[in-house]
């Protein structure tokens, strides 16, 4: 419990100190799905697939603000949202804007479901919030929402 709460703490001084600017939300297809969860040389990526109207994806989007600021030497955290990519200008970035999500958002702008889907994982059955941790040796998929405590164990495995 002590590391918890010391964690917590560490990532709040942080998180003040934050200084990276609001993301703005970026359209990407198919390829560009292919290209985002491909494994880097350079740093861990922790991809998670979220939408505003999802109310556990919103609840966990601070973990992945906290870890993309805590850890960002090693790790690079990419938001992709499922909305639609007509809401863009009315849902999505002002949700941005308002809650100061600073990672990268990426706006998935693809219907084919039925085929990107496997891409990311073959037994994902496209229900969200869902979170893929790849490294240049290592992935690892997580089909549920993630506590801040799971998050940074699952991120350690990868350390």
């Amino acid at each position: 419990m002590k590391k918890i709460f010391y964690f917590l703490t560490i990532i709040t001084l942080f998180t003040s100190c934050d200084e990276r600017a609001i993301s703005t939300v970026e359209k990407i297809d198919q390829e560009g799905l292919k290209k985002v969860i491909a494994p880097s040389q350079k740093k861990i990526k922790v991809i998670n697939f979220w939408a505003t109207w999802c109310a556990p994806c919103v609840e966990e989007l601070p973990y992945f603000e906290d870890l993309g600021y805590a850890y960002r030497d090693e790790v690079e955290v990419i938001l992709i949202s499922l909305d639609e990519a007509k809401n863009i200008d009315s849902a999505v970035q002002p949700f941005l804007n308002e809650n100061k999500i600073k990672s990268t958002v990426l706006l998935l702008d693809d219907p084919y479901a039925a085929e990107w889907i496997p891409i990311v994982d073959e037994h994902w059955d496209g229900a969200i919030p869902v979170t893929m941790i790849v490294s240049k040796d290592k992935k690892q998929f997580y089909n549920k929402a993630l506590t801040q405590e799971q998050l940074e164990d699952a991120i350690n495995t990868f350390l």
